[in-house]
């Protein structure tokens, strides 16, 4: 068994079709079927379910589909270690941030990491609620801090932290008097939301918030980003609303407390536990 052999079985599990994995592989479909034959023979378990009209993985495919998976996760990462120098074998790590997750504490723990890894090139990519799964399960990312509540079931999490949800106004607005604000203050205010296909939670949980406090929300602009909340509320477009850890200050903007008091917890989340995972977990 060898790393060519994992890949092709990799290929053929996430087809379940002999011709196409074949071609992906760039081997004919005899030659694909001689493989499987032989790892199966070198395991001695059955790892696909084969009749004329389907393929399937068995227990003992499902099973060993993620470690073959893992397998050659590491073998790239330490080729790509090799070549870039990296003394602690760990060359990259990519993580996607949710919005709003741009918090101090992600920072220091990155801080952590870095310090721990100075060779490790990261990379921060601006995630979609949507995309979360399917970004980490294909490896576009390696980790996600994301909102709890946007966390699909079946990915590993871990608690990183809890942050208020704050108003947000442009400096001298009227609002600043009255302090601390309920949602019914805002009712006549045009509100600067993330926009919903792109984060359907926050957006639905804001409106049912609003619904409950008994108003239709006039919204104002969608924004992506929190540099564009920050952006469209210094500006004056519109009220923001943002999870903002208390103490920290943006030009041109009042950060003004929000009564009850409405929380958001942030994690943590992974498909995979590589070496760069595993080790970033150690620093939570």
């Amino acid at each position: 068994m060898n790393l060519k052999t994992l890949s092709a079985f990799i290929v053929l599990a996430e087809e379940l079709h002999f011709g196409r994995a074949a071609q992906q592989c760039g081997m004919s479909q005899p030659a694909m079927s001689r493989l499987l034959s032989e790892l199966e023979t070198d395991l001695g378990v059955k790892l696909l379910h084969r009749t004329s009209r389907e393929v399937s993985l068995t227990n003992a495919g499902r099973g060993f589909l993620d470690s073959a998976r893992k397998a050659v996760a590491y073998a790239d990462m330490a080729v790509r270690a090799a070549k870039a120098g990296a003394v602690d074998g760990i060359d990259s790590l990519t993580v996607g941030m949710m919005i709003g997750t741009e918090q101090p504490l992600v920072g220091e723990l990155i801080a952590k990491f870095k310090r721990l890894h100075p060779e490790t090139r990261i990379s921060l990519r601006q995630l979609e609620e949507r995309s979360i799964g399917a970004a980490l399960a294909n490896g576009e990312i390696d980790v996600a801090i994301a909102w709890d509540v946007s966390i699909p079931t079946g990915i590993n999490r871990h608690r990183l932290g809890m942050v208020p949800m704050a108003v947000l106004v442009q400096s001298g607005h009227e609002l600043e008097g009255k302090e601390p604000l309920s949602l019914a203050d805002l009712a006549s205010y045009p509100i600067i939301l993330p926009d919903r296909d792109r984060q359907p939670i926050i957006y639905d949980t804001y409106r049912r918030y609003t619904a409950e406090a008994g108003f239709e929300p006039h919204i104002a602009i969608d924004v992506s980003t929190m540099s564009d909340t920050l952006a469209m509320v210094a500006g004056g477009v519109g009220v923001g609303h943002a999870p903002v850890v208390p103490g920290l200050t943006f030009p041109g903007i009042s950060i003004l407390e929000l009564k009850p008091q409405f929380e958001f917890h942030y994690e943590l989340a992974w498909a995979h536990s590589i070496p760069s995972v595993e080790s970033l977990l150690k620093l939570c």
